[in-house]
């Protein structure tokens, strides 16, 4: 490390740092100055130089300019024939000579954090696992911290048969599949680190880090409560049943650049089903890209490019879920309670909005606030059946919208045909949309001015909020995908309809809100 310093006789000259600590060439350290020096040009001698500092300083990167300060070498004086290696650190003490002879069995030391060396297994094995030679720098590096270091040497594994690992290739979609952490060839590996044992990481050839994810869908899967909890679709076999449909397309779609679905190229990070599990724990629970990184194993854009690729692929398969159906199954599915009186019934309509951020354009602010929420809203539409499935959902639209130019601009009124009946709450004054086309129009009626309404009024009243009332309860499961709770950042604002239309589409896997008569299906 260089340090431009004024120095009156020449100007600026450049001090040098040691890489390890703050000392720098001519500083007097108890009573000694300090020399710096570069690493040996030595293969094996750099190599053990690197390791310790690495082992030392985490963040250590070598250049061509690092240095290490005689601070470090025994006496103070820099590296000798007798101590050619830098053994003394501010929390850590390396052994530079040949270790000693004495009747405790050998066998390899390990630097790994909370394992002593009382704590390696004891067995005939290690006897003759290392070899003690004459040359103290061979017995150093064949008995301390760089015995093949599997971080930088990448593909080498210890030679010796406690820890001898059969070398594997990752495969792209099971790389964290149950099967590949419990072989027994991994178990070895694993075994062979107490580091892996805590972070749940192993090496591999080739050097790939493998992170399994804390939390995967295999942690809920027999439990239909927590998968409900934890995605919004009921149970393991419907959850089953949408991944079966989707997993096919999705490999190819939901590819993030620079990640390949084949062997060629950088692996995924996640399987395929674990990034779905991760783009529905985010609808569901409205968990933070932070808090899903850190679950998942992955880093905090991974899992933003993950969420936002699968917004736009879930966008388009997920549609099917939402189907405008026929007069005929319309009626062949309706509740008893609508028979009768709201025979004709095709849809029924009502509005909800979601916070957003407020934005820093005027022109937005005024298209985006509420008058009703006081606040930055926007607004969407849904249409049910009867029966209580959700069979229309409209984009999100600018809070300012009233319901009527919404209704109108949505489309709903040119799926419907005469005969139709569409019931709304009072909000809805749309009749004269609905009566050219011959639609009907079933809302409360108003109170008419300085008069009492009347009893039959009243009962018309109660009644249609009787019925109407499923079309809040299918807003409430909607709004139990808790993305929507609280403020949407402006940042989501380009895929904000597409996350309403597939958590609104993920409500119609739920039970039906009604209860429909055998007899009316099989009709």
């Amino acid at each position: 490390m260089d340090v431009r310093t004024k120095s009156s006789a020449s100007g600026y000259r450049s001090r040098k740092y040691c890489c390890i600590c703050s000392n720098y060439r001519g500083k007097t350290v108890e009573g000694q100055v300090v020399s710096l020096h570069r690493f040996p040009s030595d293969a094996d001698k750099r190599r053990i130089w690197l390791q310790r500092a690495r082992l030392v300083r985490k963040d250590f990167t070598y250049t061509k300019n690092s240095y290490v300060c005689s601070s470090h070498f025994v006496n103070g004086s820099g590296p000798s024939a007798t101590h050619p290696l830098p053994s003394i650190f501010p929390n850590k003490v390396f052994k530079t000579s040949a270790p000693s002879t004495t009747n405790a069995p050998a066998v390899p030391f390990s630097h790994e954090p909370g394992v002593q060396d009382n704590q390696l297994p004891e067995s005939e094995d290690n006897q003759d696992s290392l070899e003690q030679t004459d040359d103290p720098l061979k017995d150093s590096l064949n008995m301390h911290d760089y015995h093949k270091d599997w971080t930088t040497c990448a593909g080498e594994v210890p030679k010796n048969k406690e820890t001898q690992t059969i070398l594997l290739t990752v495969d792209s979609s099971t790389q964290t599949d149950e099967s590949f952490f419990n072989s027994m060839a991994m178990k070895k590996c694993v075994s062979s680190s107490a580091e892996t044992q805590t972070d749940g990481k192993l090496f591999i050839d080739k050097g790939i880090q493998v992170s399994r994810p804390v939390f995967t869908f295999e942690d809920v899967e027999q439990d239909d409560s927590k998968i409900l909890f934890y995605t919004g679709i009921p149970n393991k076999e419907t959850f089953n049943a949408v991944f079966d449909e989707i997993k096919d397309n999705a490999l190819e779609s939901t590819t993030c650049v620079g990640i390949s679905s084949s062997n060629q190229g950088r692996p995924r990070r996640l399987r395929i089903i674990d990034e779905f599990f991760l783009v529905l724990m985010r609808l569901r629970l409205g968990l933070l890209l932070e808090d899903l990184s850190d679950r998942f194993n992955v880093s905090v854009s991974t899992c933003s490019n993950i969420f936002n690729l699968w917004i736009d692929f879930l966008f388009v398969q997920l549609q099917p879920l939402i189907m405008w159906p026929s007069k005929e199954t319309i009626y062949a599915t309706m509740p008893c309670s609508f028979k009768g009186k709201f025979s004709n019934c095709r849809v029924i309509l009502d509005c909800t909005e979601v916070f957003v951020q407020t934005p820093s354009s005027l022109a937005n602010k005024s298209l985006l606030y509420s008058d009703y929420k006081s606040h930055m809203t926007f607004k969407g539409l849904i249409g049910i059946s009867p029966a209580g499935v959700t069979t229309f959902v409209s984009d999100l639209w600018g809070g300012s919208i009233s319901d009527k130019q919404l209704t109108k601009n949505c489309g709903i009124l040119d799926l419907c045909e005469v005969g139709d009946a569409i019931m709304a709450d009072k909000g809805f004054i749309i009749s004269d949309l609905t009566t050219p086309k011959g639609i009907h129009l079933i809302i409360p009626p108003f109170k008419k001015k300085n008069t009492q309404m009347s009893r039959s009024d009243v009962l018309l009243t109660r009644e249609i909020a009787h019925l109407r009332i499923h079309v809040e309860r299918q807003m409430e499961r909607i709004k139990n995908f808790h993305i929507f709770e609280g403020v949407m950042q402006l940042s989501m604002a380009s895929q904000c309809s597409k996350i309403w239309k597939i958590c609104v589409a993920l409500t119609n896997l739920l039970p039906p809100l009604c209860t429909v008569p055998e007899y009316d299906i099989a009709s």
